[in-house]
């Protein structure tokens, strides 16, 4: 294929990808416009594999024509990696150095996990507070909110039912206390045990599925305000510019002194990592600096 020819096909291309997106924004509220266009274009082609769409043309009619798939492509193209207590440094120092101070400096906690996926995340928070209560004997109020885009995410997070494989970096204090196995099902083999979140534990979470873009960047003034955020492992999806904006919307929200936890592939751009200070070399989480405080 010649030059030209090529930028013909990659021209039709784009053209055609163009109101593929628009429908899944009309449809769904999600503008994949903002994501990294390889991560976006790499995903799309796996649902155009599994579809035999055989462009981005053919497969917005194949879309138009099966409404479940639409389902299954947002889920493609969200799709997260997630357990509990995921990257375990975070959460001893969340517990043995935030959480206190958190409770200290504020009377209470106020957490937020930004795309939470199938919940593990807000449920590790939870697990971890309780925990610190119990040892200290503290009382405080505790707000942990988790939202996710996919609605088939939210339905298995508040469902609080997990396999062996999503607790391997769950230390055995949390799950004799937090979890009980379910009954063996037949048929599933060995390796497949469940598990499902206690009461206790669940009455502490609330579950929502938004579009944290659209609430953040438009309807920031609705959201009140937190301590705890932790946005893991979503800016890496996003565009420069967008991760910039999503930072700066996240720190209008965040109380001065409230922390803010990033995943470890990510990092802070230069104009707005000012407005924070990284009390733990190393690892990605940050705290916000009193308004106009000096660097």
């Amino acid at each position: 294929m010649t030059m030209k020819e090529l930028a013909i096909k990659n021209s039709e291309s784009n053209s055609s990808l163009k109101p593929l997106l628009e429908y899944i924004y009309t449809m769904r509220g999600i503008d994949f416009s903002l994501y990294r266009q390889a991560t976006v274009l790499r995903k799309l082609g796996l649902r155009l594999q599994e579809t035999k769409s055989r462009d981005y043309k053919e497969y917005l009619s194949f879309l138009k024509a099966n409404p479940d798939e639409l389902q299954a492509l947002v889920r493609t193209l969200t799709i997260k990696v997630s357990n509990f207590f995921r990257n375990p440094v975070v959460f001893e120092l969340l517990s043995s150095r935030v959480l206190p101070e958190l409770s200290a400096e504020f009377g209470f906690l106020k957490a937020w996990s930004l795309g939470c996926a199938d919940g593990e995340e807000p449920y590790s928070v939870a697990m971890m507070v309780h925990a610190y209560q119990s040892k200290e004997n503290l009382s405080f109020i505790c707000h942990i909110q988790g939202t996710d885009v996919d609605p088939e995410a939210i339905a298995k997070a508040r469902k609080g039912e997990y396999s062996d494989e999503e607790l391997f970096e769950t230390k055995r204090r949390y799950l004799d206390a937090y979890f009980q196995k379910l009954p063996h099902q037949s048929g599933t083999g060995l390796g497949h045990e469940r598990h499902q979140v206690k009461d206790v534990i669940k009455s502490m979470v609330q579950f929502s599925s938004d579009n944290m873009m659209n609430m953040l960047l438009h309807k920031r003034a609705y959201l009140g305000s937190y301590n705890l955020i932790l946005c893991r492992n979503v800016l890496i999806y996003l565009n420069r510019k967008m991760q910039e904006e999503m930072l700066r919307a996240i720190s209008d929200i965040l109380n001065d002194k409230g922390y803010l936890v990033l995943g470890e592939a990510e990092t802070m751009p230069e104009n707005v990592r000012q407005k924070f200070e990284q009390p733990f070399p190393g690892i990605k989480i940050f705290r916000k600096r009193r308004s106009g405080a000096a660097d």
